[in-house]
């Protein structure tokens, strides 16, 4: 009995150990997977957070008849668009994780609803019925920005005899200088409070072409152009664009230069650069204009002017 014993227990521990080192593997596994997707249900969640909150605010009381109109604004936009250009980049996403750890106060991993931002009340930054007028009014950058992020802001700026239309890029589309563009357009009899009949949009296309056509602008381009760029200000809206990334080089704490990732398209006007962490660092941006709508309104060159 005492040699069965003994073997049993030999047989016992070396079982035992195949079934740690199987549970072991089998939790590593499930570990592993589950850091894929704690970057997105850490989002969701904190999402969720705030919206439950602001959703829970009792309604009435003094602020019930003087409350401004307008939804508050998106969570994940407050949180993570950090150029405030009401959309979440590539690069914004792959920040996001850097951003979600700055809201751990207490650096214990864990992020509860008193380290949340507090949630907007409605009607706070309430979006803009008209942003033809203050588009380019300076917009703070976020506090979430990780530091060298490179941030740019405006950049969308018309000039007030345009009324909005971004003549620049539609005059540099079709290949005329800008005040060529005014006028032909000047001649144009828009309609007023909704679509021009037939008539007048034939009547309007050949006043346009009577001045474009002189520089070589066919009817099909100034139709291309002109779908490309139209936009309806009155919804917030803007025109196509696309925002410019960069990345900052940085050594012994300090900014050496910086690197253009994406040109760009779209901008009327050279937009303010930042440089989170850096902000007493001047940079001038430098546009370049074409007929191609891709590189039309581009940054062409970063320059550190201090």
């Amino acid at each position: 009995m005492p040699a069965d014993e003994s073997f049993s227990d030999e047989k016992l521990a070396e079982f035992s150990w195949k079934m740690s080192d199987e549970r072991l593997c089998t939790i590593n596994g499930r570990v592993h997977q589950m850091k894929k997707i704690i970057a997105f249900l850490a989002i969701a969640a904190i999402a969720g957070l705030i919206t439950t909150s602001v959703s829970s605010q009792p309604p009435g009381g003094e602020r019930e008849h003087h409350r401004p109109e307008g939804p508050p604004p998106d969570p994940l936009l407050m949180l993570f668009d950090t150029n405030r250009d009401e959309e979440i980049s590539i690069q914004e996403m792959k920040q996001a994780t850097e951003i979600l750890k700055k809201l751990d106060r207490n650096q214990d991993g864990i992020l509860t609803r008193e380290e949340l931002p507090r949630p907007p009340r409605p009607g706070e930054e309430r979006p803009r019925k008209n942003p033809g007028n203050n588009r380019d009014q300076q917009r703070p950058v976020s506090k979430n920005a990780p530091a060298g992020s490179v941030i740019f802001t405006n950049g969308h700026q018309t000039d007030p005899r345009d009324h909005g239309r971004p003549v620049t890029l539609i005059a540099s589309a079709l290949g005329v200088k800008p005040d060529v563009f005014r006028q032909a357009f000047s001649k144009v009899n828009p309609a007023r409070g909704g679509d021009p009949t037939p008539a007048r949009a034939r009547a309007n296309k050949k006043v346009l072409m009577d001045v474009l056509g002189k520089y070589g602008v066919t009817n099909s381009r100034l139709d291309a152009v002109s779908n490309y760029y139209r936009y309806q200000p009155e919804r917030g809206d803007l025109w196509k664009h696309t925002p410019a990334t960069a990345k900052a080089i940085i050594k012994d704490g300090k900014v050496t230069g910086l690197r253009i990732m994406n040109a760009g398209s779209g901008y009327t006007t050279a937009p303010k650069v930042t440089i989170a962490g850096q902000e007493n660092v001047q940079v001038k941006a430098t546009l370049e204009f074409s007929k191609n709508f891709r590189t039309n309104g581009s940054i062409k060159s970063l320059t550190i002017v201090n």
